[in-house]
C-alpha cells in the first residue's frame, strides 16, 4: 500500500474548521425553519453564528501553497523584456 501524508496540525485545524461550518449552516437553517414555524429559536442562530466565526478563525490558519498555472507567464517575458 501506499505511504499516507505525515500529519500537519495546521491542515486537521483547517478540517475542523470546514466542520464548524457547516453544523453552522445546518443550525441557521433550522433558525429558519422555526422562524417560520412562528417559534423562532434564537439558541440556533447564536451558536451558529459563534461556530461561523471559530470556522473561519480555524480555516484562516492554513493556507495552501497554490502553484503557478503559468497561464500568464508571458505577461512577464514581454514586460521583463521593457525594463531592460
Amino acid at each position: 500500500m501506499g505511504e499516507g501524508q505525515p500529519f500537519n496540525p495546521k491542515e486537521f485545524m483547517y478540517r475542523v474548521g470546514t466542520f464548524f461550518l457547516l453544523v453552522a449552516v445546518g443550525l441557521f437553517a433550522f433558525f429558519f425553519l422555526s422562524e417560520s414555524a412562528q417559534k423562532p429559536t434564537f439558541e440556533y442562530f447564536c451558536w451558529g453564528t459563534l461556530l461561523t466565526a471559530v470556522g473561519f478563525f480555524f480555516r484562516s490558519q492554513y493556507k495552501r501553497p497554490v502553484k503557478s498555472s503559468g497561464r500568464f507567464s508571458w505577461w512577464g517575458k514581454i514586460f521583463k523584456g521593457k525594463n531592460e
